[in-house]
């Protein structure tokens, strides 16, 4: 029996590129908001810009399911779009009291609470359903976390590149790429 080692070495490439891409989504941006709530002035730091404190949100639902670990996820990313934007972060966890004092003990200078308003995970590539991913994003001092600025993000896949890209299952949280970042980054520029 003779195998063609070239034919065998373009199948594991191409398997392998299938397994790279096969968890990954394509978003379509649905509602991106411009920064709302207090003034730039008063939201704006005393101090330099150095750390910010990224409140984890907790586990999503939609209806009778959890997504267990999600809420982490979720906060990890959100961490890693302000780290992107040239701030320092820290996780922190508790309700919006909690949250500040915590920052304010850790040496924060903001806290930026994530709330998902909407989590949706499908199998989309073989369901033909999208995922969903509605986030709310406030950005507040942490000495006065009354005087916050909130923006909105909502996206949902791609259900065409889903068909043709996502044989696995990505996860919502994949949705949020590069205009994501821009919008924390956005936000987050008021702080300086």
């Amino acid at each position: 029996m003779e195998i063609n080692l070239n034919y065998c070495g373009k199948t594991v490439l191409v398997l392998s590129c299938v397994g790279l891409i096969s968890c990954s989504a394509v978003p379509v941006v649905t509602q991106q908001t411009q920064p709302t709530g207090a003034t730039t002035q008063a939201i704006h730091s005393v101090t330099a810009k150095s750390l910010v404190c990224v409140a984890h949100p907790g586990d999503p639902t939609n209806g009778q399911e959890t997504y267990a670990g999600s809420g982490a996820e979720i906060g990890q990313r959100v961490e890693k779009a302000v780290q992107q934007a040239g701030w320092q972060t820290v996780a922190i966890k508790g309700d919006a009291a909690q949250s500040a004092a915590e920052c304010t003990r850790r040496g924060g200078s903001h806290v930026l609470e994530t709330r998902v308003a909407h989590y949706e995970d499908n199998l989309t590539g073989w369901s033909g359903k999208p995922d969903r991913i509605e986030l709310q994003l406030r950005l507040s001092p942490a000495s006065q976390p009354a005087q916050a600025r909130q923006v909105s993000y909502e996206a949902r896949s791609n259900l065409l590149a889903s068909a043709v890209v996502e044989w696995g299952n990505a996860k919502p949280v994949s949705l949020l790429k590069s205009d994501f970042d821009h919008l924390v980054n956005r936000l987050l520029r008021d702080a300086r």
